[in-house]
């Protein structure tokens, strides 16, 4: 009697863990916000989704840079998960960028968040910054979040750039994530 209701539980503990391991999660961006703070310092060339196939949706972002080299830049980036409008949610860092490329290990959290963006942008080097800054064809998937698992809804990454200890410009890029189980 014992030993079948351990075979009972032991085949329901496998069956669990056959369906976790075949959820996936679909990340998409829904919206993209742009706002430049200070024209005759840079201003967003580029600022869109871009729908390249049946559910894919890339991000792009160019911005010129005016008044170059750029030696001084600080970024806030902040995680906002929607609940009756957008709410912070779990992460606010704000890093001096240059410090930050120099020594990425010493900002853990700000890494994690960063390298979602990094590998399709040209942000991705210490200061200074002397050429337009782009993000090009960034996709959202499940592999960019596993050092960052969030739970199923709509966010928001807001990021707001500063020179020089002024702002310059802001960006808002929405995206959801949701669970789903593979056929």
């Amino acid at each position: 009697m014992a030993c079948d209701h351990f075979i009972f539980l032991l085949a329901n503990i496998v069956a669990l863990h056959l369906i976790i391991m075949q959820a996936k999660s679909a990340f998409k961006f829904t919206n993209l916000k742009c706002l430049d703070h200070d024209v005759n310092f840079s201003r967003f060339e580029i600022c869109r989704l871009k729908v390249i196939g049946r559910g894919v949706i890339t991000l792009n972002i160019k911005v010129a840079l005016y008044k170059t080299p750029v030696t001084n830049s600080t970024l806030n980036i902040a995680l906002y998960k929607k609940a009756n409008g957008f709410k912070p949610f779990l992460y606010n860092y704000t890093v001096d960028l240059c410090a930050f490329f120099a020594n990425r290990k010493r900002y853990s959290v700000v890494k994690v968040l960063m390298e979602l963006f990094v590998n399709n942008s040209n942000i991705n080097h210490t200061c200074p910054y002397n050429d337009a800054l782009m993000i090009k064809d960034l996709v959202f998937d499940e592999d960019r979040f596993q050092l960052l698992p969030i739970p199923e809804g709509e966010y928001m990454i807001k990021g707001k750039v500063f020179a020089y200890n002024e702002l310059k410009g802001t960006t808002e890029a929405m995206f959801y994530r949701q669970d789903s189980l593979m056929p």
